[in-house]
């Protein structure tokens, strides 16, 4: 690899690595290999390494850096039948799931070592159909109260705990639905280099509040060559086998920077 002068990149290890070792890390939309340093690397340690003057290969899901690949309301890009455009309507933590496993992000949003990251979706899962069994069981568990008013005819009078239990529930569910999606969409701008447009510093936040089907198919289509490869309804990232995925470490230019390990 050669050096682009005093040019140098700061890199983030993507996991724990042992020296002798190189990984691929996406710097100015392209990929590249960097070898890990003596001593080895932890999972967000930060090195620097001498920025290449050209070379690497494109990023395996032709996202551009420094903006979306489409708008947020681009849903029907890949036409009307695409199993990614379904999972986001139907299904949107499960395609919000798919989209934290390419970014290597565990069930709450936050970057994890790749065997973590890789029980996201199944987690994610897990907790969906908790949730639901017991939302769908809870008039049996809290059955309430019937009673006739004035006028002889029978009405239902919920249970208070029960009321309160499942109101509970799901406003837990809500938020930690919201604070997920509000994270992982953060994350991938940064790693991405796309600037808020609107709404500066509330931006993911609002648009996983207004529209969160839209953002996840967004995020999606941003992380995935749709174009060349096929979408998959309940696979962990959401792609066929053997479809090629960006390299979760980035490179970040640093001017007159000696190399050394942070």
């Amino acid at each position: 690899m050669s050096s682009g002068g005093d040019a140098m990149i700061s890199v983030e290890a993507p996991c724990d690595i042992d020296e002798g070792f190189a990984f691929d890390v996406i710097v100015d939309g392209r990929v590249i290999q960097v070898e890990v340093p003596e001593g080895g690397l932890q999972l967000g340690q930060i090195f620097t390494v001498p920025r290449p003057d050209i070379g690497g290969d494109p990023l395996p899901s032709r996202a551009p850096m420094g903006r979306w690949k489409d708008g947020t309301f681009d849903c029907f890009k890949h036409g009307y039948t695409q199993p990614a455009l379904w999972n986001a309507i139907c299904c949107t933590q499960v395609a919000m799931a798919q989209a934290m496993s390419r970014l290597q992000l565990n069930w709450l949003g936050s970057k994890d070592t790749p065997i973590n990251a890789g029980n996201t979706f199944r987690t994610i899962l897990i907790l969906l159909c908790a949730y639901y069994t017991v939302v769908a069981a809870w008039s049996y568990i809290f059955p309430g109260a019937y009673t006739n008013d004035e006028n002889g005819e029978e009405i239902h009078i919920p249970d208070p705990l029960g009321t309160f239990l499942i109101n509970t529930l799901q406003l837990i569910f809500f938020v930690w639905s919201l604070v997920a999606l509000t994270r992982t969409r953060k994350y991938l701008r940064e790693k991405y280099e796309i600037p808020e447009e609107r709404c500066h510093g509330f931006e993911d936040l609002v648009c996983s509040f207004c529209c969160s089907m839209c953002t996840v198919a967004q995020m999606n289509r941003h992380t995935a060559d749709y174009d060349n490869y096929d979408s998959m309804c309940c696979t962990e990232n959401g792609l066929s086998q053997n479809t090629p995925t960006d390299p979760i470490a980035t490179g970040r230019k640093i001017e007159n920077s000696p190399a050394k390990l942070v």
